[in-house]
Parts: structure tokens; sequence; C-alpha cells
């Protein structure tokens, strides 16, 4: 449940209340039926509480515990693999989207998180900037998008992960690109796809995902769309603290007891039953190298979407 009020014409104020799994798993708000829970009552988090300041037209400003700033591939389908889309980090962001005229966009912004405060000792803590162009290109709308995301003082005090890696104890620079694509078109009257590459920089660990879509992701009553995507991550191409928790194998790291990564398939449809209720029925696999496991999850969601 989360509200936002317009303080002046200039600076709304956000806040978020959640459930919080067990164990308060930042990646993971929801709880269960007996998971974890069992006969316990499930506990409530403000896990968003932020300041957000338009400057101007073209720039504006976020500060405090919000939703991550930088722009994902889960706009066009589902791409949580770096950025979780429930995680709330605490921090400042800016945004400078400048009027380019015609059908060209283009935003930079740039953010700071603390990942864990420290009484004694520097925090942990992400310092990144990203840039974003969106251009027509005949009937197409192309996306590109590159990112810097430097994690840093990890070593002196470790950041515990909630999956993936058991705790962090590394510095990572992760440079996170993707270009994604729409146009009108094909058997379900409009397509989607994107590709992403991930490199650690500091630990020379790469990932990539590949996604693609037929059918409209709008709210309509009556529309629908299938989606495939395949990926493929090195043990430490991510930040597993931050990334995304919905395959059976989350993020990287030592989820398969060595660290050498994981690889695997998701693929599904969504129905919009009602303008603002939809279902969504889905397949995610993950094969972690060096394991024995393959697990699947099948996935049924009902979305509601309330304006």
């Amino acid at each position: 449940v989360g509200a936002t009020y317009q303080v002046d014409p200039k600076l709304k104020i956000g806040a978020h209340a959640s459930t919080a799994s067990d164990g308060n798993d930042a990646n993971n708000p929801h709880w269960d039926f007996g998971d974890g829970d069992g006969f316990n009552g499930s506990g409530m988090v403000l896990d968003r509480f932020y300041a957000d300041w338009q400057a101007s037209s073209e720039f504006n400003v976020v500060f405090g515990k919000m939703p991550q700033a930088f722009s994902t591939p889960n706009e066009y389908m589902y791409g949580d693999f770096v950025w979780d889309s429930d995680i709330s980090p605490s921090g400042v962001a800016a945004k400078w989207a400048p009027k380019t005229g015609g059908d060209v966009e283009f935003d930079a912004r740039v953010a700071g998180y603390v990942a864990t405060e420290v009484g004694g000792d520097e925090d942990p803590k992400m310092w990144g900037a990203q840039g974003n162009i969106k251009l027509p290109v005949d009937k197409a709308k192309l996306h590109l998008s590159t990112t810097l995301q430097d994690w840093k003082d990890n070593e002196d005090t470790a950041v515990a992960g909630n999956q993936g890696n058991s705790a962090t104890t590394e510095d990572f620079m992760i440079w996170d690109t993707f270009v994604a694509a729409t146009m009108p078109g094909g058997p379900l009257d409009e397509m989607r796809g994107y590709a992403q590459f991930v490199n650690n920089l500091d630990e020379s660990e790469q990932g990539i995902v590949l996604g693609a879509q037929m059918g409209p992701s709008a709210w309509k009553q009556g529309n629908y769309n299938v989606f495939a995507l395949i990926y493929d991550l090195d043990g430490d191409a991510l930040f597993s603290p931050t990334a995304q928790d919905d395959t059976p194998i989350a993020g990287t790291g030592l989820n398969d007891g060595d660290g050498d990564g994981t690889s695997g398939v998701v693929f599904g449809g969504q129905y919009c039953w009602r303008d603002n209720v939809a279902f969504r029925l889905w397949v995610l696999t993950s094969d972690p190298e060096g394991a024995d496991d393959e697990p699947i999850r099948l996935r049924f969601d009902m979305d509601f979407n309330v304006k």
C-alpha cells in the first residue's frame, strides 16, 4: 500500500508499506502460506519514505528510501535480473531529461545508495550513473541504456545477501547495458525484444539475457501476449543483494556451492481479463553450473492495476 502527497507544485512526498517475508528479505516482500510464517503473523514494514523535488521541467531530485532510480528492461517484459523491482534503496538520486524536440527522448541519471549503515567504519555504498536514449526507427522505437554501478567498501563490512551470495565481501564495478525495441506487427499485433549485457569489471565476470514478446503489454480487456527469455550469468556478474529472486536459483554468487553462476529460461503468457485485472502463467528454470539439480518453478499471478 502506497501513497504520494503533493506538498507544493514542485515537491511531493511518498510512502509505501508492505508485508515482510520471513527474515525481512528486501528482494521478496511477499509471504507464502505456511512458508516460514506458519502460525505466526505477517510483519509489516515501511519500506519507502521519500521526497521528490521537481526543480525544473527537466531536472528532479529524490531523496530518502525510494524505488531504485535506474531504467531496466522490466519496462518491456520481465527484466529484474540486475535490479529486483521490490528493492527500495536509501540515498539520493537525480534525473535530467532535457527537451530534445521531435520523437527522440534522452535522460541522464545519477544515484548514491547506502547498502549497510556502519557506526564505526565506512558504510558500504553504491555510486551509479546511467544514460538512456529512445528514438524512432521506421515503425519501431529503440531504447538504448547503459549504467555503471560502483559497489564499494564491502570488504571491511560484508553486505548480507538474501539470495545468491550469502555475504558480499568484495567490491563490485557493474557495467550494465541493454537495448530494447518495440514495433507494431507480427501475429499478435505487437512485438518486443531486448538484449542485456552485464559485466563485473572488478571480477571479469559477465552475463547476458535475451528476451522476446509477441502481443501488447497494455492493460486493456482482451489483450494477451506470450514471452520467452534465456539467460546465462557468471558467478559474480551481478551484485546479488539487489538482483532478482524469482527464478528457482536466484542471482548468482554462491548459490551452487562454488559460485560458478547459473543459466536458464523464462517463458509464459499474460491475459487481461479486465482493463485492471490480468492473469500471468509462466515457467522459470535454473541450471546452476557444477550442481546436480536443475530446479523449475511454475508460477501463476493475478495482477491488479489500481490507478
